[in-house]
């Protein structure tokens, strides 16, 4: 039986690897540290520990009695440039952070301009799963069945970077593809409130696990002046 002609659409040699199928995205490195919660401490795994461990990154363990996460080493290289954004003392912040890397949570950084932290967001991405993939900025949501279909389609397996900082409204059907599995996307976004980021995501924002970033420290945007992402 020939399957739906809309399945085979989505398959062309134009879309990306994974869209329409199992996960593209390579299995995570081995774990090379352990960040406590809380503390901002890291515990060095070396390659035999970390066999002994049997985890993967992204795992909660407890470690003499406290909790800690485990990361690879391209997670592990995010804690400066987010310390750096966050602040020292913001270390809950850093720890959902790296959580929501590793747990492929949307992100949604404080700024009042995309300018404001677009390295922030590349460098996350370059130190992903999905460094290889598309890293994609969208200022207009398109409205159309048809142009978000293509939107999805063109930034498949990779990143979208929304900006909110604008009046903006994310469409039932943009959202549904957004986090469907079938694109295999993930999101990162800059708004310039919290309210903004409620009005764009609306009334269902309350079922999406969002790790909202920056936004209680609105000085924190005034400390990252001069400070440099190095993404890899």
């Amino acid at each position: 039986m020939p399957e739906p002609p809309r399945r085979q659409r989505r398959e062309t040699a134009e879309a990306p690897v994974g869209i329409g199928g199992l996960s593209p995205h390579p299995a995570r490195g081995p774990i090379t540290a352990l960040r406590v919660y809380g503390r901002g401490s890291e515990i060095a795994v070396d390659a035999n520990r970390a066999e002994r461990l049997g985890r993967i990154a992204g795992e909660r363990l407890t470690v003499r009695g406290e909790p800690a996460l485990a990361l690879d080493e391209p997670t592990r290289q995010l804690v400066e440039p987010l310390t750096a954004y966050c602040g020292l003392g913001a270390l809950g912040d850093v720890d959902a952070a790296l959580e929501a890397v590793l747990w492929r949570r949307p992100i949604i950084l404080h700024g009042e301009r995309a300018e404001d932290v677009i390295e922030l967001a590349r460098t996350i991405h370059e130190h992903s799963i999905r460094k290889d993939f598309p890293f994609t900025e969208v200022s207009s949501v398109p409205t159309t069945d048809a142009a978000i279909e293509a939107l999805c389609t063109q930034a498949g397996c990779g990143t979208i970077f929304l900006d909110l900082t604008q009046p903006i409204e994310l469409s039932e059907p943009f959202l549904r593809r957004l986090f469907s599995d079938h694109f295999h996307l993930w999101t990162l976004a800059v708004a310039s409130s919290v309210e903004d980021a409620r009005r764009a995501f609306g009334p269902g924002m309350t079922f999406y696990p969002l790790c909202m970033l920056g936004f209680r420290r609105t000085s924190w945007l005034r400390s990252m002046k001069g400070v440099t992402f190095t993404r890899s």
